[in-house]
């Protein structure tokens, strides 16, 4: 098991206290895990497997400009309460939970703890995810996401995704066509955290103005009610803005371009290079989202990722992961296009593929 502190807390308070990561023998067990498949999760079912009602917490995202931008984000303890109750109601889940809800019970206390092919960390949000939301805010007038089809790859709880619908949603209604796809091992990761963001950053934008003074929405007791009306309005808005929502869970390895529909004009992915074995799935996928081999034009795609220049205790980092890039059939190439070198280094990085 991998545990990493250098996370941003829950309480909202972003955590500077940086300790080593540690690296603990798992049983023989862990170590045969199968890694989960491939799979599609449909927006209507996850939402139609929310509870009444959802608290959520504001996470403050420094921006370039020098401003901040505060994005709402479910409340863990929020998403372990869902869990419990829906065992509750189902009594064979209650006397023998399925694995997933046992991981995800046991992660939802421990968010930072790491198991290679169980749980991968996407409960909790981490810092380089704020920072890549502020190198997109920083390029925002150069690269126009609008109209664009983006992946975010190890997405969690989505921050780079949630600041470009945050932009969508606080601007005028357009004719473009937006497709964002994202992913993540954890289904249950996609079910408790990514989906519910992403509804929680719609209510709170332009774009539910209406529905909110329709609910007679006052200031928020950071608590939304899920309820069909709502539901609806999220839908409806999804058709105004152009915006279409995919979710894919699953091993790297396993990922199927063929299925979400090929390429992709915006690849992000941060925290996702702490683990060295992982590296040649993670550059595979990227390369192959950006469609590499195709004739596009050299800046008809920006694959970007962020990371800490070194996980302590894991082997993992950049230097490993531009070798990785570099040693791909075909290779690629990889310019730091943003870094913060005091206290833990952490880089936002470009990749471009041969």
């Amino acid at each position: 098991m991998f545990k990493f502190n250098f996370d941003v807390e829950d309480d909202t308070e972003q955590s500077t206290d940086v300790n080593h990561t540690t690296q603990n023998q798992e049983p023989a067990s862990m170590q045969a895990v199968v890694p989960d498949a491939f799979t599609e999760l449909f927006l209507a079912d996850a939402l139609n497997s929310l509870p009444s009602k959802i608290s959520y917490s504001p996470i403050t995202i420094p921006l370039a400009s020098g401003g901040e931008l505060s994005l709402p984000r479910r409340d863990l303890f929020d998403a372990r309460f869902q869990l419990i109750s829906q065992n509750a109601d189902d009594p064979d889940a209650l006397e023998q939970p399925s694995i997933h809800a046992r991981s995800a019970l046991h992660f939802l206390d421990a968010p930072s703890d790491l198991v290679p092919l169980v749980y991968e960390g996407g409960l909790k949000t981490w810092e380089c995810s704020l920072d890549l939301a502020s190198y997109l805010d920083s390029i925002s007038s150069q690269f126009d996401v609008s109209g664009k089809r983006v992946l975010e790859i190890g997405c969690g709880t989505s921050i780079p995704s949630l600041y470009i619908l945050h932009r969508i949603f606080s601007s005028p209604p357009s004719q473009n066509q937006t497709h964002i796809h994202l992913q993540d091992y954890n289904a249950s990761v996609l079910e408790l955290v990514t989906i519910p963001n992403i509804i929680l950053t719609w209510y709170l934008s332009k774009a539910a103005e209406l529905f909110r003074k329709s609910e007679e929405w006052a200031d928020p007791p950071l608590e939304l009610n899920i309820t069909e009306s709502l539901k609806d309005a999220f839908h409806q808005s999804l058709t105004t803005y152009g915006v279409h929502l995919r979710f894919f869970s699953g091993s790297w390895d396993t990922f199927d371009l063929r299925t979400s529909s090929g390429s992709y004009n915006l690849v992000l992915t941060s925290e996702t290079i702490y683990r060295m074995e992982s590296l040649p799935c993670l550059a595979a996928i990227m390369r192959g989202a950006c469609n590499a081999e195709g004739s596009k034009d050299v800046d008809d795609y920006l694959c970007l990722v962020a990371a800490k220049v070194l996980y302590f205790g894991v082997g993992g980092g950049v230097a490993d992961f531009v070798r990785c890039v570099r040693d791909l059939d075909k290779g690629g190439t990889v310019e730091t296009v943003w870094e913060k070198t005091q206290g833990v280094e952490r880089r936002v990085m470009s990749v471009r593929w041969n």
